[in-house]
């Protein structure tokens, strides 16, 4: 894990760099360490930042971890940074799949139950977000996602975001 770690913050640094871009001078938590935070968490806390923030603010990490608030802001603001990343390893992962094998899979993110829907603020009970899973013989309000991996098991990612 430790290996992994690292590798992820040299990815994330040198795609900045790549990109020219520059932290600003009074940041004490860079942008890369920020995306290295947010990867880590999906990776090994399923999606738990607050865990992430935790283990990698020992010494030998990230020492200055941002609080979690100052955190969730710095998030949003390299969001972009994290989406040419992902644009790239998707680009870099088609061309070492030469063989061009697929397995397509979705499934429903759900933002709130059938009786919250009136009160959801997110997509405004608007009713192309309303769908059915079939597996689990109930609906859902949210988006589907469409997953394509390759044969060994790499995310083909696209840009698309399907409605239900």
């Amino acid at each position: 894990m430790n290996d992994e770690i690292v590798a992820i913050y040299c990815l994330c640094d040198d795609i900045l760099r790549a990109m020219n871009h520059r932290d600003d001078s009074q940041q004490q938590m860079s942008d890369a360490e920020v995306m290295t935070t947010a990867i880590v968490a999906v990776v090994y806390f399923c999606g738990n930042f607050e865990k992430a923030r935790k283990h990698l603010s020992e010494p030998q990490y990230i020492p200055k971890m941002l609080s979690r608030s100052r955190f969730n802001r710095r998030l949003y603001r390299v969001e972009p940074m994290l989406l040419m990343l992902f644009e790239a390893l998707g680009q870099a992962w088609k061309q070492l799949n030469t063989k061009s094998i697929y397995s397509i899979d979705s499934f429903p993110i759900p933002v709130c139950d059938n009786i919250r829907i009136p009160r959801s603020k997110i997509y405004d009970g608007n009713e192309e977000y309303r769908g059915y899973q079939a597996s689990k013989k109930r609906y859902f309000y949210g988006i589907k996602i469409h997953l394509m991996a390759t044969e060994s098991g790499e995310p083909r990612l696209s840009s698309k975001l399907c409605k239900v």
